[in-house]
């Protein structure tokens, strides 16, 4: 956008497609139910925010055609974090405790790289590329071995801005080592907000470079390994306390590390809470200015209401 200071602070969720109604869809608390012709939801989230995550791209690789259809539906200014596909990042078959096993990892080709790149051209093209995130699982521990794999899959993606994603406490044990890693290799740590057990990362909430990235899961702590449906692991609703918090610890960043952009993307979506936060959030950052939100949503969460600057878009344009 031409002569306009874009802010530092890129909000909004990870995905933003989640079909059918709560608690696992947001169809009726965020997206209004669709009537006539089908409607476009991408077009409708980018309306609220100016960041999105797309997560789709962890389990196939984006076609171009996919990605020329996200720039078209978004302003100028939108961008798009992007997580790469599991082929790099985890074991053949997910779930797989694979911490000590280099033969249940299937090893990616150049071929691979380009196959990805090519998919998300358009996007770096139109100047919405936002970072890569490799997010490896709880299991990918550091040693020697994995110290390699993490090396040589960064380095593969070498012309872009990128975050990992290291869950095991065995990468914050040796956390300069870490960050000097990264750093190398042009990456950057992302920040994880998520229930915490004895294995897990341990991180402060502390940033300097071009990049900082956070990735606020929830902290449903009862349902996080034992839970009947996937959507219950995220089903947890950041108190607005807790968002002020932040918001006021992301200015003070910003203050201090001016060359800094942030992202922050929720991802406790069960219900629509990720989308609900995220505007809380928003709010928060802007200085006074309160975004709009869809009445449902203010309806499903009251807290939206000290937030929010009065009902946004309450119908989805046909497409």
């Amino acid at each position: 956008m031409t002569g306009a200071k874009l802010s530092p602070f890129r909000i909004g969720t990870c995905g933003y497609s989640y079909p059918g109604t709560p608690p696992e869809g947001w169809s009726g608390v965020f997206y209004p139910k669709s009537r006539g012709r089908r409607s476009d939801k991408l077009e409708f989230y980018a309306t609220y925010f100016n960041a999105v995550e797309i997560n789709s791209t962890f389990y196939r690789p984006a076609t171009a055609a996919m990605a020329n259809g996200w720039v078209k539906k978004t302003p100028e200014d939108f961008e798009f974090a992007v997580k790469v596909w599991q082929k790099f990042t985890h074991p053949k078959k997910l779930g797989v405790e694979a911490a000590g096993s280099s033969d249940s990892w299937e090893s990616f080709a150049a071929a691979d790289v380009d196959l990805f790149c090519q998919g998300i051209a358009p996007l770096s093209d139109a100047g919405k590329l936002g970072p890569l995130l490799f997010q490896y699982p709880a299991s990918f521990h550091r040693f020697e071995e994995n110290l390699e794999k993490l090396s040589r899959t960064l380095a593969a993606f070498e012309p872009y801005r990128k975050v990992v994603e290291l869950r095991h406490k065995s990468w914050s044990d040796h956390a300069e080592e870490t960050y000097s890693l990264l750093s190398r290799l042009n990456s950057a740590w992302a920040y994880i907000d998520e229930p915490k057990f004895d294995s897990s990362v341990k991180q402060e909430l502390d940033f300097s470079g071009s990049i900082a990235y956070l990735r606020l899961h929830g902290r449903n702590q009862e349902k996080w390994w034992r839970h009947q449906a996937a959507w219950e692991r995220y089903d947890y609703f950041y108190p607005p306390a807790s968002v002020r918090r932040l918001g006021t610890k992301l200015k003070h960043f910003a203050t201090k590390s001016p060359a800094t952009t942030f992202y922050v993307f929720f991802n406790n979506h069960a219900r629509g809470q990720a989308v609900a936060n995220a505007l809380m959030l928003e709010s928060q950052l802007a200085d006074g200015k309160k975004s709009p939100a869809p009445q449902a949503l203010v309806e499903a969460f009251p807290d939206l209401k000290d937030f929010v600057g009065g009902a946004g878009r309450g119908e989805l344009d046909p497409g």
